[in-house]
C-alpha cells in the first residue's frame, strides 16, 4: 500500500450501499480507513414479528461486528440527534425528542439524561462516533435545514444544552460531534442543495453563533463538524474549505485541538464545484482532520481522492505533514472511543421528556371516549431528516385507538379531502405556519369540523398563529407522537416507545 493511500485512509470516512459491509469497504478498513459512516438505508427493516424490538441488534451484528473483526478500533459513525434526525430508528422514528423539545423544557439534567440514553443505544449498536449534537442557534425561524434540530434561538440556552448533551453522550464513551461550525442557524438555504451565505461579521458570529461551540468544546467534545456555509465577511470559500474559519476561528481563537470533521462532501454545492478529490484536498489544507465522503461516497470515489491528494502533494498545495497531523488526531479519537462499550438498553427517558415538552391549548381532558381519526397533511422533509416516518398513526395504533388514517399529498384541494362526520379527529401537520398550503387546508378543514384537534409536529409557532384546540409536540420523533397520542386518548403507552 502506497504512502499516499495509507495517509489518506487514516483521515477518511467512507460509506457503502446495502445491508452489510461489502468486500471493498472491508479491504479499505484493513488498509487503514479511519471510519465508516452508517445511514438509515443501511439498516434492515424492522421485523414485523417483533415490532417493539430495539433496532440496534441488527446494526451491531450485521455492520459493526464484521467491520471490527477487520480492525477493532475503526470508527463507526452515524447522525443520531433524537427527534426528527435519526439513523438508528430511521424506519420507525426516534424514541427520544430532539433538541427543540429539550431546549424548550430547559432542564439540563433531562437533556444530559436523554443524551446518555442515546449514547447507551449507540454503544449497544457498536457505534462509537455520534455526528451530533447540533450546536446551531436557530436565529432564523424559516431556516429550512435546522429548525427543530436546534436547542433554540437564544445562544446562552443553546450553549447550556449543548454542553449537557455532549457530557451525556460521552458518559457512555461515545464521541460527540458539535455541528455545523461556525453555525448554520441563520441560513435561508438548505446546504444539501445550494451554498448558503450568512451575512454576519465576526463580532456578530462571536456573539450569536460561537457560544454553543465554545461550551461544547469546554465540555470536552471529541469532534467538531464544519458546515458547508459561506460567511462572506470572513472568507470566500465555504467553512469546510476555509483556513480562516477552520484554522483561524476554530483552532486559534477557540483553542480547539480535537478532531475537525467535514460535513459530507457529497452535498451538491461542494461536490458540483470541486468534486470528491478536489474538495477533500481543500478541506485537509484548511485544517480538517477527518473527511466524510457521504452516503454516495462509495468505492469508485476513493481513487479520485487518492489521485487528487497525490497531485496536490506534488504541486505543494497540500503537505505530508498536514496529513500526518490529521491522522494523529484521528488516531487519538479512535483510541478514546471504546469499541466494546455497552449501554443499558432502551430507556423510557425519551417519553418522559416528550411528555414534558408537549403543549396543549384548548384540548379537553380526559381524552375522547372513542378511537381517533387521523388526517396527516404530508410535507417534504429536508435531506438531513430523510424519509423517517412521522405522524400519529403508529402511536395511536400502539395505544389501540386508531379509528382511521389518511395521508394527504401536498397541494391537494381541501374540498377533496374526506373527513369522518363524527368521532374524534386529529389533523397532523409539520411547520404549518411556514407552509401556505398546510395553513389554508387546516382553515378549510376546520370550517367543516370545528372540533378537530391540530397536532403540529414542527417548530413551535408563535402564540396565536394556530387555532385551538391544538397540540404542539415540538418535534416529529416517535416519542413526540406517543406523548400527543396519550393526551388525545387518555391512555398510557406500555413502556419505552421503541417500536409499534
Amino acid at each position: 500500500m502506497s504512502t499516499v493511500v495509507s495517509l489518506v485512509n487514516a483521515c477518511l470516512m467512507a460509506s457503502y450501499e446495502g445491508r452489510v459491509p461489502p468486500p471493498w469497504i472491508r479491504r479499505a478498513v484493513e488498509n487503514g480507513l479511519a471510519g465508516v459512516g452508517v445511514f438509515g438505508t443501511n439498516l434492515a427493516l424492522p421485523d414485523p414479528a417483533a415490532p417493539g424490538a430495539a433496532p440496534y441488534g441488527t446494526l451491531r451484528d450485521d455492520i459493526a461486528a464484521p467491520l471490527r473483526a477487520v480492525r477493532p478500533d475503526v470508527l463507526i459513525a452515524l447522525d443520531e440527534e433524537g427527534g426528527d434526525v435519526t439513523r438508528l430508528d430511521y424506519h420507525r422514528g426516534s424514541p427520544y425528542p430532539g433538541n427543540h423539545a429539550l431546549g424548550a423544557v430547559d432542564d439540563l439534567g433531562l437533556t444530559r439524561e436523554v443524551a446518555r440514553a442515546i449514547g447507551a443505544d449507540l454503544a449497544d449498536a457498536g457505534i462509537n462516533l455520534c455526528l451530533g449534537p447540533c450546536a446551531d442557534v436557530n436565529s432564523r425561524p424559516n431556516n429550512p435545514i435546522i429548525g427543530v434540530r436546534s436547542f433554540g434561538a437564544d445562544p446562552e440556552r443553546v450553549a447550556r444544552h449543548t454542553e449537557a448533551f455532549v457530557r451525556g453522550l460521552q458518559d457512555r464513551r461515545v464521541a460527540a460531534t458539535l455541528k455545523h461550525f461556525p453555525g448554520h442557524g441563520d441560513t435561508g438555504t438548505d446546504s444539501h442543495t445550494a451554498l448558503p451565505d450568512i451575512d454576519r461579521d465576526l463580532p456578530a458570529v462571536r456573539a450569536l453563533d460561537l457560544p454553543p461551540f465554545a461550551a461544547g468544546i469546554a465540555a470536552g467534545a471529541k469532534a467538531v463538524m464544519t458546515g458547508h456555509i459561506r460567511l462572506p465577511h470572513l472568507a470566500e470559500p465555504p467553512a469546510t474549505l476555509s483556513p480562516r474559519i477552520v484554522t483561524g476561528l476554530l483552532r486559534e481563537e477557540l483553542g480547539y485541538d480535537g478532531v475537525v470533521v467535514s460535513d459530507a462532501l457529497e452535498m451538491a454545492p461542494v461536490l458540483d464545484r470541486w468534486g470528491f478529490g478536489g474538495a477533500a484536498v481543500l478541506a485537509w489544507s484548511a485544517g480538517v482532520d477527518l473527511v466524510l465522503l457521504g452516503a454516495s461516497g462509495v468505492e469508485h470515489t476513493l481513487p479520485q481522492v487518492y489521485e487528487a491528494v497525490e497531485s496536490a502533494l506534488k504541486k505543494g498545495e497540500l503537505t505530508v505533514e498536514r496529513l500526518e497531523e490529521a491522522a494523529a488526531r484521528v488516531a487519538a479519537l479512535r483510541a478514546w472511543a471504546d469499541p466494546v462499550a455497552t449501554g443499558a438498553g432502551r430507556s423510557g427517558i425519551g417519553l418522559v421528556a416528550a411528555r414534558r415538552a408537549l403543549v396543549a391549548v384548548g384540548v379537553p381532558s380526559p381524552g375522547p371516549s372513542g378511537p381517533v381519526h387521523c388526517v396527516r397533511l404530508s410535507s417534504e422533509a429536508n435531506m438531513a431528516v430523510g424519509v423517517a416516518p412521522w405522524g400519529l398513526d403508529g402511536a395511536l395504533t400502539g395505544l389501540g385507538r386508531l379509528a382511521s388514517a389518511l395521508d394527504v399529498d401536498p397541494g391537494t384541494d381541501p374540498a377533496d379531502i374526506p373527513l369522518p362526520a363524527a368521532g374524534p379527529l386529529a389533523v397532523v401537520v409539520r411547520d404549518a405556519v411556514r407552509d401556505p398550503w398546510q395553513q389554508a387546508t387546516l382553515d378549510a378543514l376546520r370550517t367543516r369540523r370545528p372540533d378537530l384537534v391540530t397536532v403540529d409536529m414542527g417548530l413551535e409557532p408563535a402564540p396565536g398563529r394556530l387555532a385551538a384546540p391544538l397540540l404542539l409536540t415540538r418535534g416529529a420523533g416517535l416519542a413526540n407522537a406517543v406523548a400527543a397520542a396519550e393526551l388525545l386518548t387518555g391512555r398510557t403507552w406500555p413502556g419505552p416507545p421503541s417500536g409499534g
